[in-house]
């Protein structure tokens, strides 16, 4: 290559590396500035007037990108990308390339977790991976998440994958520091979980966090500062729509006839509100902007022989009502030694402390139930007002400065490990993985609270203290062998895994002054107790991967876990797996269908188990201390429970065919999942006859299948000189039925409408539907003017909710006129992710959504006129009354018999909605300078950006969040909207 001066041309062709042929499109720009040009139908291209020493680079979709010095006459070769089939996979125990893998693993890279800002790996992983269900379980500051893999398996224990941390299982995602991690993993098949036995039957999610690499050393900053806002604030009634209430509901009382104002508002505070039309917002009172910040510093580097990574995490997150809030500590340390090509030797260690502070319980609940006629001082006389009598409420205001529940906990995950190499293939490897948790929680609760009431001696305290010691003890034995077109990967471990519990509380009331948590004995001790358990699993496994001529793939894996948690006899089970693969792209009848990168069919069945039940409860437990009166006190204990010796594994097996593909040189790939899943001998409570004198047995009682159709899908949408858009796509359908039940009658008894059908009645659990299923009353309108006849023959009169007589017998049965109304577990969940690249400039959206599921509204239960009338403020709604006839809510103080019955099983369908919904995720708007620029401050990168978390969200639920349908407020906060605005740089 000839180079050239300033102004003068470079040029050249580009071609692919395998058929010499040339490529058009390709685009071709000069490092550090703004010129570019693509190459035309014959690969060739040219460029004018360019810096003397420039580098190009070239890039092409399918391609791997390639930057040279410029010059004329230039002949370049791009290699097709084999990034994505040569991306490994961790599968437990080890790693295996995309294109060997067999099973169904879906991945999330550092990219996807941080690029919305989130402070929670699993808020950055919602609708990432199809079949993979994330709830946000609680919005106060530091609240956590929820995970489901592939529907419910369980009807009464956990459904909750198990979380691997760096090897560790059971440890706390919600506790990592997102720009700590690497990559996730999530293992949904049985092929790929049963690898982790008994702890692999909701999934498996492994987490990988960096680690240090061959290099210079590289320090990094990733920074940003922001506010939170309430958002989709629930639409509460006006002043004026509220005085029109508490008329209209003591009309109702008083043959349709209005009383005087002064009748009804009998506390002179409230009267003058009224008469003045001055009304208080409780809400905004209440709560506050508050800010968001995250700061991690990391550095990394190291030789072939030693690597090292580091790193210290701040974030911060403000509460929106005085005291809440969060604070959270991360360290992390590794380090990887080669003493020789024998041996390898390192560790890691992840330390962090947080700091949560949820503070009154009730305080938003309380702030939207006060009336806006109710003001914080008296209008009368101006004096601070605690409670109120006209309806008990106490002023948030007060109860909120008097209320603190605080939770500190400090985790530490540990491992180190010991690799000899003897011999050429084999690897001997043995890892030692403590994981640490102490926690305190306190609770201090002063006179002027709801707790209270402002009439005790003196506040209240509380402290406990727990801690969880778990450890694992894992040796590995690998030997890889590889020959002409044979490779054989064969591992066996033994692993013992222990996990110890300790806790002591105590309590005291009556203290002088406000001391929280920290002078028990301040005041009268009023309750002191102390637990502890440990349980032990020891598991074999052996697993071998074969691989013929890159097209043939076979796993085949066997685990065998012994579990102290079950009975004698019981306690130990054999978890097989075995999957095939076949890529079909190599074989020759495809090699040369060019529109087709891959194409791979995998086959997989497997089988895991579960042995979730309380610690001891197969042995039966024993009361503490009671006394007996025997002419002296005498203290003895009694039998807690009724032990079942016979009691054994939850087992789960699954089928699953997939097919993963790739079009048009990758520009479209993805993937497509079908599977079968059924779960027997369930682990649940089981009611038994009270001759026996227990109620209920843990017994092994049933089965469920989930069977569904996962897809994921990447696709590169428009590539131009200076625009790339580029999608991700997941879409999961699950379809959940009970299979069987050990005590099950004939449903058809107590309702026509479940006739031919079996179950457990008591319990709502019908063969044949999903788990969670609605069994209502038919709310089907509002008694009208006009039909007081016909109401009549029900008890009822115009104004109330009318019910379906399902049989005609003019009389509304508990349980033969109801039906099953859906269910509360979502049918459909997906995510849809979309990133906008022009010059230094991107964009990235990021949306999830769910639908198919109905369930019962807490929220509009208790603020809907169901339950309280004028009493509290309400939803504003298009209530029923003689002048406005409404057909979808009854009459205030008329609702009638058939209003909700506050029972989540039993129920009447108007208080059951749709939680379908649609959430903006986060947007993420960000700027790169040039390389120019931030080698000025030798700086290899720096980017800033803003972005918008949970901008909008469209949904007809009538509550506070969808993704919460039947929490409390008060034990959970509004939806929030944050701005964030960062910075990344790295050096």
């Amino acid at each position: 290559m000839q180079s050239f001066a300033q102004g003068q041309t470079a040029n050249g062709t580009v071609r692919d590396a395998t058929t010499n042929e040339p490529l058009p499109g390709v685009a071709v720009n000069v490092v550090g500035s703004s010129t570019s040009t693509s190459t035309n139908e014959q690969g060739n291209f040219t460029l004018q007037n360019i810096p003397a020493g420039a580098t190009l680079e070239f890039s092409s979709v399918g391609y791997t990108a390639q930057r040279v010095s410029a010059a004329t006459n230039m002949m370049i070769l791009l290699d097709v990308e084999q990034s994505e089939l040569d991306e490994v996979v961790v599968v437990g125990y080890g790693t295996v390339k995309k294109s060997d893998l067999t099973g169904a693993v879906g991945s999330v890279s550092n990219q996807t977790l941080t690029k919305g800002g989130q402070f929670n790996a699993l808020a950055g992983m919602q609708g990432a991976v199809s079949g993979v269900n994330i709830v946000r379980s609680n919005s106060k500051p530091g609240g956590g998440y929820s995970i489901e893999v592939r529907g419910l398996s369980s009807i009464s224990s956990t459904n909750e994958p198990l979380v691997v941390i760096d090897g560790v299982p059971g440890a706390n995602l919600d506790k990592i520091n997102p720009d700590d991690i690497e990559k996730v993993d999530i293992l949904k098949d049985a092929s790929a979980t049963a690898i982790y036995g008994s702890r692999g039957a909701n999934g498996v999610v492994i987490v990988t966090t960096k680690r240090g690499v061959d290099g210079k050393p590289s320090v990094s900053y990733q920074g940003y500062v922001g506010f939170r806002q309430y958002m989709n604030l629930p639409d509460m009634m006006s002043g004026n729509e509220y005085v029109q209430l508490a008329r209209e509901t003591r009309r109702a009382t008083n043959n349709n006839e209005y009383i005087s104002d002064e009748t009804i508002f009998s506390d002179p505070s409230e009267l003058l509100a009224v008469q003045q039309n001055n009304y208080f917002d409780w809400v905004s009172a209440v709560s506050n902007t508050a800010m968001q910040t995250n700061h991690t510093i990391s550095a990394t580097g190291g030789t072939e022989d030693t690597k090292y990574s580091l790193s210290a995490g701040y974030y911060n997150e403000g509460g929106m009502l005085y005291p809440q809030g969060y604070d959270r500590y991360n360290l992390r340390a590794n380090l990887d030694l080669t003493a020789n090509r024998f041996l390898n030797f390192g560790g890691s260690l992840y330390l962090t402390y947080d700091d949560r502070e949820t503070g009154n319980s009730d305080l938003m609940q309380d702030a939207i139930r006060m009336r806006p006629t109710q003001h914080p001082n008296s209008l009368v006389d101006g004096t601070e007002l605690f409670r109120y009598p006209s309806n008990g409420l106490f002023n948030p205001l007060v109860t909120q400065q008097n209320e603190f529940n605080n939770t500190k906990a400090t985790n530490i995950l540990a491992n180190a490990y010991v690799s000899l190499k003897p011999i050429e293939g084999l690897e001997l490897r043995s890892s030692f993985s403590p994981y640490i948790v102490n926690t305190q929680v306190g609770q201090y609760r002063g006179v002027y609270t709801k707790a209270l009431q402002g009439t005790a001696a003196g506040a209240t305290n509380s402290l406990r203290k727990y801690t969880d010691l778990n450890w694992v003890f894992d040796n590995i034995a690998n030997y890889k062998w590889e020959s002409g077109v044979h490779r054989l990967d064969i591992t066996g471990v033994f692993s013992l895994q222990q996990n110890q519990y300790e806790n002591i509380q105590a309590a005291s009331r009556d203290l002088s002054f406000n001391s929280l948590w920290y002078n028990l004995q301040g005041g009268e001790m009023t309750g002191l107790s102390s637990a502890y358990t440990r349980v032990n699993l020891m598991s074999y496994l052996l697993r071998a991967n074969y691989t013929f001529n890159d097209k043939y793939m076979l796993t085949a894996s066997a685990r065998y876990d012994g579990s102290s948690k079950l009975a004698s006899g019981n306690k130990w089970a054999l978890f097989p797996s075995a999957a095939v693969a076949w890529r079909l792209k190599q074989e020759a009848f495809l090699t040369d269908v060019d529109w087709l990168s891959d194409l791979k069919l995998r086959l997989s069945y497997g089988r895991t188990g579960n042995d979730s039940v309380s610690p001891y409860s197969t042995s039966g437990t024993i009361s503490g201390p009671r006394y007996y009166v025997f002419g002296e006190d005498v203290i003895g204990n009694a039998p807690n429970n009724l032990r079942n010796d016979a009691l054994t594994w939850e087992k789960t097996a699954e089928y699953n065919l997939g097919i993963d593909f790739g079009l048009f040189r990758s520009r479209i790939s993805g993937s497509v999942e079908l599977y079968n899943r059924l779960t027997t001998d369930l682990i649940m409570s089981r009611i038994v006859p009270t001759h026996l004198g227990y109620g209920s047995i843990t017994d092994n009682v049933g089965s469920v299948r989930n069977k569904g159709t996962e897809v994921m899908l990447n696709t590169v949408n428009v590539v131009t000189d200076n625009f790339r858009w580029t999608s991700v796509i997941s879409v999961a359908y699950n379809h959940n039925a009970i299979v069987d039940l050990a005590a099950k009658e004939d449903m058809g008894r107590y309702s026509p409408q479940l006739e031919g059908m079996m179950g457990d009645y008591a319990n709502r659990w019908f063969i044949g539907q999903p788990i969670r299923t609605n069994w209502n009353l038919m709310t089907i309108g509002v008694w009208q003017l006009g039909e007081e006849e016909e109401a009549a023959r029900y008890g009822q009169r115009p104004g109330q909710f009318r019910v379906r007589d399902f049989d005609g017998d003019g009389a509304i049965h508990n349980d033969r006129d109801r039906a099953i109304d859906g269910k509360r577990q979502a049918d459909w969940n997906g995510g849809f992710t979309n990133t906008f690249e022009y010059k230094d400039f991107d964009l990235a959206v990021h949306t999830y959504w769910r639908t198919g599921a109905r369930e019962r509204n807490q929220f509009y239960v208790s603020y809907a006129l169901e339950n309280n009338n004028m009493n509290f403020n309400n939803l504003r709604k298009d209530y029923w009354t003689p002048e406005n006839p409404s057909n979808t809510m009854g009459q205030p103080s008329n609702m009638g018999p058939y209003r909700d019955q506050n029972s989540t099983v039993s129920t009447v369908s108007h208080v059951v909605q749709s939680t379908d919904f649609l959430k903006i995720a986060y947007a993420t708007l960000g700027y790169t300078f040039k390389s120019s620029l931030a080698e000025q401050i030798k700086a290899s990168r720096i980017r800033l950006y803003a972005t918008v978390q949970n901008p909008f969200i469209f949904t007809s639920w009538s509550g506070f969040d969808p993704e919460q349908p039947s929490a409390s407020i008060g034990g959970t906060d509004l939806m929030t909207r944050s701005v964030l605005f960062g910075l990344n740089v790295s050096f």
